[in-house]
């Protein structure tokens, strides 16, 4: 595998500690995932390979952020998601990226629905990786802020039908 570079300014700008918890059933992309991260900046990144265990683990550390396969076996992405949804308020904003294999429209649509913040099909370049993932916690930590201090109210979530 060739090194990744990653600039050192990367994760600069952001609260010190990010919690991302990358759920996928292939050691090898927990590791690559854990490792690109780790060098991008994040603090703290938990794996999960077996998708039973992401809920109690997303939950135990407080994640700010979930990259989450769908084709897993036992309970799949959706599950996954749909039960974290369910679990969580309507103030909550705890950012989802999907990161999955299926390039179909059906499960773009099923992940979205299911109140994926991004959907990504593998592979994804590295750089679109931690951009996004730099994106999607730098959002959360505003969330968390305007909440905080009541800057405002977040919008409801959309009801699923």
């Amino acid at each position: 595998m060739m090194p990744t570079r990653v600039p050192p300014t990367a994760g600069a700008g952001r609260a010190a500690a990010d919690r991302v918890v990358v759920v996928d059933d292939d050691d090898a992309t927990v590791a690559l995932m854990t490792d690109l991260l780790t060098r991008a900046g994040v603090s703290e990144v938990h794996g999960v390979t077996d998708p039973r265990e992401a809920l109690r683990v997303i939950r135990e550390v407080d994640a700010d952020l979930v990259v989450l396969d769908l084709t897993m076996p036992h309970l799949d992405g959706y599950e996954i998601l749909a039960r974290l949804r369910d679990g969580e308020g309507a103030s909550v904003f705890r950012p989802v990226l999907v990161m999955t294999g299926d390039a179909s429209a059906a499960a773009r649509a099923r992940a979205l629905a299911l109140e994926a913040t991004d959907v990504l099909v593998k592979p994804v370049p590295m750089r679109q990786t931690i951009h996004h993932v730099l994106e999607l916690l730098r959002a959360r930590h505003a969330a968390r802020a305007d909440h905080a201090v009541g800057a405002r109210t977040p919008a409801p979530r959309p009801a699923r039908a």
